[in-house]
């Protein structure tokens, strides 16, 4: 008796739950850049290389995706030998951490590398190493969160329905 009760009033709660209602705010690349800005540079020295990645770039893409990417400029160098630099995209899936009104980017995939003046003899080595640093270093990294202070966005926290790419935008679809 108890569970049927349960099973009619979620039924209704769903129904109700229809007529209410939602809507959607967006989140630019520039605010996400902003929040991404603070962890750059990054340096890191692996074998004889030393490498710099700087001047984050978020790219949304205008077709739908769950997908974002970073464009970054990467310096390379062999103290003493050689000096390169280049521009790379790291494409990534987004993850919404409710307890924490977090937005987090995950797995991030190194999708073009681009170094003007880095041997041909070097370009392997310096790919592998660079999409391990790039693993470490962005891998689970916060992109967002939601100011509690702000009103629509405290209720976005609690009732947030989905979150994806489109229009060079993230859509965050908010409602009951």
């Amino acid at each position: 008796m108890l569970e049927k009760l349960k099973q009619l009033l979620l039924k209704i709660w769903t129904k109700i739950a229809s007529f209410l209602p939602s809507y959607t705010f967006e989140i630019k690349a520039k605010d996400l850049e902003k929040r991404i800005a603070t962890i750059f540079p990054i340096k890191k020295k692996k074998l004889i290389f030393v490498f710099k990645i700087s001047d984050p770039q978020v790219e949304l893409p205008p077709e739908k995706d769950s997908k974002i990417g970073i464009g970054i400029t990467l310096k390379v160098s062999i103290p003493g030998l050689l000096s390169a630099q280049g521009r790379g995209l790291v494409m990534g899936e987004i993850d919404y951490w409710a307890e924490e009104g977090e937005f987090y980017f995950f797995d991030p995939e190194v999708r073009k590398l681009e170094i003007d003046g880095l041997p041909r003899r070097y370009q392997s080595e310096v790919a592998e190493l660079f999409d391990m640093i790039i693993k470490s270093a962005l891998g689970d990294m916060c992109i967002y969160k939601f100011n509690e202070k702000d009103r629509k966005q405290a209720i976005a926290k609690r009732l947030l329905k989905s979150v994806r790419v489109e229009d060079e935008r993230l859509k965050v679809q908010v409602g009951f």
